[in-house]
């Protein structure tokens, strides 16, 4: 598997996937088309578009992390996703480990992320490579489900882990 630097070349590819693994997820009867997928995408780059990551597999696009900043020395994560004909193989786990070095070339102290907590595989991987969980788990605004805010500081990663 490659990690990639993505670029605006990037933004659908990593829609789509996004799209797929949400529809997937959550048990979507249809994927939701690209036109409802890139906004999201497009915004979270917007002030940091280099902050998107892309996992290749044989040289196709099977998962992304796309983020920006949160504060000067917070990136916020938006997006880490796999497309769910990847899933169990590894892809998420690659990006988050090539995470830490793009913050800090990044100038960044740290990232934070929301994750649902009903999404037990993904709680299960951020936990397992340091990050920490901040705060108490909160209704999402806009749709209710619950979901917890976690911390890492690329200053404290063992990349060995």
């Amino acid at each position: 598997m490659e990690i990639i630097q993505g670029g605006p070349e990037h933004v659908d590819t990593a829609a789509l996937i996004w799209a797929h693994a949400v529809a997937r997820r959550d048990g979507y009867d249809e994927v939701p088309s690209l036109e409802a997928a890139r906004p999201g995408v497009e915004s979270a780059l917007v002030n940091e578009p280099s902050l998107l990551l892309i996992a290749q597999e044989g040289g196709e696009a099977v998962g992304f992390i796309a983020g920006g900043p949160q504060e000067t020395d917070t990136a916020y994560i938006n997006y880490v996703g796999v497309h769910p004909d990847a899933w169990g193989k590894g892809v998420g786990e690659a990006l988050l480990r090539a995470l830490p070095d793009v913050l800090i070339k990044n100038g960044y102290e740290k990232a934070e992320l929301l994750v649902y907590v009903d999404n037990v595989r993904g709680v299960r991987l951020y936990e397992r490579l340091g990050w920490i969980k901040v705060g108490a788990p909160a209704p999402h605004p806009r749709n209710g489900r619950v979901e917890q805010r976690y911390s890492f500081s690329p200053a404290s990663w063992d990349a060995g882990a």
